[in-house]
């Protein structure tokens, strides 16, 4: 940790007047905040989201209450809201420009024109050690199921902490895992084929 100070430390010097503590809460989430987002929305979109994150964080942090949950928990509800706002955002941009080209397209030369991405089986084993490819993997994964996984294995949260930030059941949570778990070994099984 950056700073000695717990969160509800932070946050007290913050509501009384120590502006400066925001700065100490940002310093202690951006990376954090930005490699989840990350693999949400691609490295080229986390900083905007990230940025959005923490105006929202500013503009009510003074409604923050530390009893409702943990600061932890409640910024990277605000994250993945934030995140799959942009996302909806964005489909709805695609498929209005889909829309519009869709009469442009002949199916047949679309078909052509698509590569073949097969890999060998000791291509893939090799590929399994890449960071970038792991990324492409979660990328296939619903936004949903990649965003309990991020929230767990690489953020090292609970499944009751995920289920305050998802505002699910802890049950759902904990089955939701379990079914990302599936088809994660299912894109990695299709991969070695």
């Amino acid at each position: 940790m950056l700073y000695e100070e717990s969160d509800e430390e932070i946050i007290a010097l913050y509501k009384n007047g120590k502006e400066e503590a925001l700065k100490m809460l940002i310093d202690r989430y951006t990376s954090s905040i930005y490699n989840f987002t990350a693999y949400l929305v691609g490295k080229n979109n986390a900083p905007d989201i990230v940025q959005e994150t923490f105006i929202k964080v500013w503009k009510n942090l003074l409604k923050f209450d530390i009893k409702k949950a943990s600061f932890k928990t409640w910024i990277f509800a605000i994250t993945k809201n934030t995140a799959t706002d942009f996302l909806r955002r964005k489909r709805t941009l695609l498929f209005s420009d889909i829309k519009k080209e869709d009469d442009d397209i002949d199916d047949n030369s679309f078909c052509e024109n698509i590569p073949d991405e097969g890999l060998l089986p000791d291509e893939a084993l090799q590929k399994l050690q890449d960071s970038e490819f792991l990324k492409k993997i979660l990328e296939k994964l619903s936004t949903h199921h990649k965003t309990i996984l991020l929230l767990h294995y690489q953020e090292d949260m609970t499944f009751e902490e995920i289920s305050k930030i998802l505002n699910k059941p802890l049950n759902t949570v904990k089955s939701q895992h379990y079914r990302a778990i599936i088809e994660l070994r299912k894109l990695l099984d299709n991969i070695q084929k």
